[in-house]
């Protein structure tokens, strides 16, 4: 495992120095052939936005379509990248903008939850979100689906964590993992924006139009380890370049009625995708459960 281990990285970090401009026209190329025959779950992503934009024409819908592939194939190669990525080339292409309001809560020492939906790029987000502030940085405890191939989990691992201050850990682990980071000031990473997979400990809400079932961590941690929660708006502003607003939800998360975080960063989200929503990943099968009949007498009460 080691030697397969160390020639994948090999691999990967001489792939990574291979300039944009070529990997741009690859990636060009690639989407093409997506668009061209219909490939990767392109049935799922037209079928995702006709529900979603039923007002849009067919040739709109095709249009957006288009747009996301080629925005997805560019994140296929930003991925590749981010392998050889230095400290001044993330804090250049994952900018974050200052934000007075979020340093405050950084010199006191708040922890926050850090809301990365997946949209525009979130490949990129565990690395640039450590140079968010200019001092008092936290520590970045980032929740992620191991892979099922242990060699290329290591090296997304050791990939997203090549910076210090950045600790990854499989999403089943996360309180063991909060309790013992609880006496570091830190930041806890969700993304939030999937299908849960437990249709009764979901928050069900209206979003892009249909009735959605969404993650309730946020608002659980939030309340339960006194978070701040942070909703990070991450803006295209050229190829391969992002702009981050950071944005406060609430600066007192326990005295928020239930179901306030939760609407409130999803209407962000929601905001985000109509303004551009060939950003998002409809490649996911978001909306592939439905609530249940009985769910007002089963979910957990607030």
């Amino acid at each position: 495992m080691k030697a397969k281990y160390y020639f994948l990285k090999a691999v990967f970090w001489l792939l990574s120095k291979i300039p944009f401009w070529f990997y741009h026209g690859l990636s060009s190329v690639i989407a093409f052939i997506f668009i061209k025959f219909k490939l990767y779950r392109y049935k799922v992503v037209t079928d995702n936005l006709s529900k979603c934009f039923p007002e849009k024409s067919e040739a709109e819908i095709k249009k957006i379509a288009k747009q996301f592939y080629f925005h997805f194939a560019d994140l296929l190669i930003e991925s590749v990248k981010a392998f050889g990525f230095s400290k001044e080339t993330i804090k250049k292409r994952y900018k974050i903008k200052p934000n007075p309001e979020l340093q405050k809560l950084m010199d006191e020492k708040k922890n926050i939850a850090m809301i990365l939906p997946h949209f525009a790029n979130w490949e990129w987000a565990a690395q640039g979100i450590n140079f968010m502030v200019e001092r008092n940085q936290p520590l970045s405890l980032i929740m992620y689906k191991p892979l099922k191939n242990k060699v290329m989990d290591k090296l997304m691992r050791d990939n997203r964590t090549r910076f210090p201050g950045n600790h990854l850990f499989p999403k089943n682990n996360v309180m063991r993992e909060v309790l013992a980071h609880q006496d570091d000031h830190y930041l806890l990473g969700f993304a939030a924006d999937q299908s849960p997979a437990n249709t009764y400990n979901s928050y069900w809400m209206q979003f892009l139009g249909r009735e959605t079932g969404v993650f309730f961590g946020v608002e659980k941690f939030c309340q339960k380890l006194n978070l701040v929660p942070v909703y990070a708006h991450v803006k295209k502003i050229g190829r391969s370049r992002f702009e981050v607003d950071m944005e406060i939800i609430t600066e007192e998360p326990r005295e928020q009625a239930y179901g306030y975080i939760t609407e409130k960063h999803m209407r962000l989200l929601e905001a985000d995708i109509y303004k551009n929503p060939h950003l998002w990943l409809w490649t996911h099968r978001r909306w592939k459960r439905s609530k249940p009949a009985d769910y007002e007498q089963i979910r957990p009460q607030e």
